[in-house]
């Protein structure tokens, strides 16, 4: 047995919507809301996550939930890799730090989808509930890199990479995944180390 750790480079070929959920989304204390039910247009500056210089990032669950997606689509036997995915992959990143930074002054970001970070504005339904969602994004063109492991006799380093590129061109990143957003393609998946064990 041994765990293989990999370095891969993504590169968004779509826009990336942003929907952090954190436990400020459902505050213990009522607060005074803007908008009006179904319809806030203060909504997107609680759906992203940023460091103290403005650099967005998401959290590492993002990458394995999306690995472990697009693992359904990678083959093996009579089977998906799904369940294997799910049995052996870590995330060693601790963020995952995009090449993208928020303007110091909010009211700089606009709804213009052709600037590089702008508010998505999209209706959406839900149990026939139709509401409109504003959502920080980024256009294509995003780019992160992260670091996974994996035990490779369950894995080889072959079937990893294909699912890395399935999850690019299936499963995506963020909010919006279902209509297309968030889809990335591999720059590079580098073996960076490997730990055998008897």
């Amino acid at each position: 047995m041994s765990l293989i750790k990999a370095e891969i480079k993504i590169k968004g070929i779509r826009p990336l919507l942003f929907n952090n959920f954190s436990i400020d989304s459902i505050p213990l204390i009522k607060k005074e809301k803007s908008g009006v039910a179904g319809n806030n247009p203060e909504e997107w500056k609680k759906s992203f996550q940023v460091t103290d210089e403005g650099q967005l990032f998401l959290r590492t669950d993002y990458i394995y939930s999306c690995l472990r997606e697009g693992a359904k689509h990678t083959p093996n036997g009579r089977g998906t890799m799904e369940p294997i995915v799910s049995a052996t992959l870590q995330i060693i990143s601790d963020k995952i730090f995009l090449n993208r930074y928020i303007p110091k002054d909010e009211s700089q970001i606009t709804k213009d989808d052709s600037q590089t970070i702008y508010i998505d504005v999209r209706p959406v339904s839900r149990r026939g509930v139709k509401n409109i969602r504003y959502r920080l994004a980024t256009s294509a063109g995003w780019e992160t890199t992260f670091i996974i492991m994996w035990e490779n006799t369950l894995i080889n380093r072959e079937q990893m990479k294909a699912i890395c590129i399935d999850a690019g061109a299936f499963s995506g990143l963020g909010d919006g995944r279902k209509i297309g957003y968030g889809r990335f393609e591999i720059v590079s998946f580098t073996i960076m180390e490997e730990k055998k064990y008897a």
